[in-house]
């Protein structure tokens, strides 16, 4: 029998080295042991930081009052204790186990079973405002690294027993808790299904973050497009249960995933809820604009004045002649110059302390802009191009789709430099196609436009008001599509 699976002794102080040799060296293990009439009756073990002190002491206290007043010293059963989540064990494994999740363990003299309290303290932050997704309308609330509170701000939200939380533990040696979330009522069953199987395929021996789970359970695998979306909003994540979709939380990540996704859903925002529909149109229609120019932009000003200057207005291509006179470079070797610089300082403003990061990215840009013009490296059109081509990836409020417009720019200006605008627009019909093809746990990754689906567009360019969207998207097969009591406004009639 291997030392793991080894019976807890019947004497309290032998159950405890038991323990300790399976943990040690353990700095952190801290023993209080209790002795009535100058005899160990009972032991109780800890690890230090994870644990409710003041809860612990207290049940300490109860239960040396209780062996205080009872002549009996040896138990036939584990005695309970009052106000405290107990459970059993039955080896030194599952001891060890409930030591590392943050359980104080009992050990009894002449009982060969140990107890387990449940005072789980885990360190954790308090719930902030969204750093990564800010509305100035709506809830200000989102997730921690704890999983108890995440899922306590869901269960706020939505307190309907439909409500299903699946776990699961991954990571050989962190033995992370995974949790999948959904509507029983409204989920598809087979999309839950398929979650549950392709996590029950994830082999790691390590679990830090949610993105591992999402490279292990995305499909295609090597698509340069999120198929999948992470947010830190728990209201955005109980909009989209109410839609038929599935969530997923990782114990010690502050973002949720949520599948399937669409393209449209990456190019809407928080925001567009929390306002009137009329002020949601223009928005969208903005959004879908500037990923267009946040890819095109650059190979477009390339291949306009590589190839094709006449297209360019006279007056304009005398300008633009002008300013290129006397730059040494090509015009494609000044745009990728550009666009490397302007990545590298964003990248340095992302990384920087935040009381000087932006301030540095933003005078760093203003600087370096003005010295390159004035040294004649490259034109003031393209320092132009290229910072409108940053500002238009920054309305983007999904960040997969800002890294995949920033890792599109270079391939486009490299086909523009190569093939005019016929190379921009062969490209271009190239990432279109890949769209089409792309599936996010079957859902296609344009619907609802390709296939079209008409009753689903009432949430993609535009924003319907909230009472004409009486049935869930059907391109999630939900269970039940129609919403529960949803009815039109009522308004008064005007009196004649």
């Amino acid at each position: 029998m291997s030392k793991g699976n080894e019976t807890i002794s019947i004497k309290a102080l032998e159950a405890v080295r038991q323990i300790s040799e399976q943990l040690g060296p353990c700095p952190d293990l801290r023993i209080q042991s209790v002795t009535p009439d100058h005899r160990v009756v009972m032991v109780v073990c800890w690890l230090d930081g994870l644990v409710d002190d003041v809860r612990l002491q207290e049940a300490i206290l109860a239960m040396s009052r209780q062996l205080a007043h009872t002549r009996r010293r040896r138990f036939s059963s584990l005695p309970v204790v009052p106000g405290v989540a107990t459970h059993m064990l039955g080896n030194v494994s599952e001891a060890t186990k409930a030591l590392l999740n943050g359980c104080a363990v009992v050990c009894w003299d002449g009982m060969d079973r140990a107890q387990a309290w449940h005072l789980v303290q885990w360190p954790a932050r308090s719930i902030d405002r969204p750093e990564n997704e800010p509305t100035l309308n709506g809830p200000q609330e989102a997730f921690v690294e704890s999983l108890n509170l995440n899922l306590a701000l869901l269960r706020k939200r939505l307190k309907t027993p439909e409500l299903k939380v699946e776990t699961y533990d991954l990571g050989i040696a962190s033995q992370t808790t995974v949790v999948i979330l959904y509507h029983k009522a409204i989920a598809k069953e087979a999309l839950v299904h398929e979650l549950r199987r392709r996590l029950e395929g994830v082999r790691v021996d390590y679990v830090a973050d949610i993105n591992q789970i999402r490279e292990f359970v995305n499909d295609p695998r090597f698509s340069l497009f999120p198929t999948s979306e992470e947010t830190e909003r728990p209201e955005r994540v109980i909009a989209a249960l109410m839609e038929g979709r599935v969530g997923l939380l990782v114990d010690g990540s502050p973002m949720c995933m949520l599948v399937p996704v669409t393209f449209a859903m990456n190019l809407s925002s928080p925001e567009d809820y929390y306002m009137h529909y009329t002020l949601a149109l223009p928005l969208r229609l903005l959004r879908h604009l500037m990923f267009w120019a946040s890819v095109l932009l650059p190979a477009l000003y390339v291949a306009l004045l590589t190839y094709n200057q006449d297209l360019i207005p006279t007056p304009l291509l005398m300008s633009v002649a002008a300013q290129h006179s006397g730059i040494p470079f090509p015009t494609v070797l000044e745009a990728l110059g550009m666009m490397v610089a302007f990545e590298a300082l964003r990248e340095a403003g992302t990384r920087l302390p935040r009381a000087v990061g932006q301030s540095v990215s933003i005078v760093g840009t203003l600087v370096i802009g003005d010295a390159a013009v004035r040294a004649g490296l490259v034109s003031p059109g393209m320092v132009i191009i290229v910072s409108a081509t940053g500002v238009a990836s920054f309305t983007l409020p999904a960040l997969g789709l800002v890294q995949a417009a920033r890792l599109l720019q270079f391939p486009f200006v490299i086909a523009a430099s190569f093939f005019g605008l016929y190379g921009v627009l062969m490209l271009g019909l190239a990432v279109v196609g890949r769209l089409a093809s792309l599936r996010s746990f079957g859902v296609p990754y344009l619907s609802p436009v390709a296939p079209n689906v008409l009753g689903d567009m009432k949430d993609v360019v535009i924003r319907a008001p909230w009472w004409m969207m009486r049935t869930r998207p059907r391109q999630f097969e939900p269970r039940r599509r129609q919403r529960w009591g949803l009815s039109r406004p009522r308004t008064r009639r005007r009196r004649h």
